[in-house]
């Protein structure tokens, strides 16, 4: 037997759920999606935000909510890759990777994880007019990964996409 009760009612909704005597707080929050590009040399495109929970810039790879709706996961992605880092990106570009439940312990959301192959010049322009996104550059393979090793890029959907993306033949 369970029953929730809303505790905190904005752009995310906490709830507490009773069960057997036991209170736990749940999230309600926005599925999601986040696209794992790269190009012709094999360059990583990543953005560059800050983020407030950790008060600091990040590196990631662009992502976004699906927040408006009736919307597809790949609807949303090609929207979030526009407003992210202008690119133009068809739905049939779009190589889905897998989707996951990231914060099973307290969320349900689910993320949906895609792989984009683009030539290094469909990207025009790496100065974005985004309210979180600052800069978007590339990041070759090596460089990548050190930055992993360095803790500069430690966003665990960036990490999971690079992964099976370098390792494709495992998953196959």
């Amino acid at each position: 037997m369970s029953d929730e009760k809303l505790v905190y009612d904005g752009w995310l909704k906490i709830y507490n759920k009773n069960i057997n005597g036991k209170t736990y707080d749940i999230l309600h929050n926005y599925d999601a999606v986040a696209a794992f590009v790269t190009d012709e040399f094999g360059d990583i495109l990543m953005v560059k935000q800050f983020r407030p929970v950790v008060m600091k810039e990040t590196l990631e790879i662009p992502a976004g909510c699906l927040d408006v709706e009736g919307e597809t996961p790949e609807d949303c992605l090609i929207r979030e890759l526009k407003e992210e880092t202008n690119l133009n990106v068809n739905k049939n570009a779009l190589n889905k990777i897998i989707s996951y439940t990231p914060m099973l312990g307290f969320s349900k959301s689910i993320l949906h994880l895609y792989h984009v192959n683009i030539k290094k010049s469909d990207l025009k322009n790496n100065k974005i007019d985004d309210e979180d996104v600052r800069e978007v550059l590339w990041l070759d393979n090596n460089t990548f990964k050190k930055y992993v090793k360095d803790g500069k890029i430690f966003d665990g959907k960036t990490i999971i996409s690079y992964l099976y993306v370098m390792n494709k033949k495992v998953f196959d």
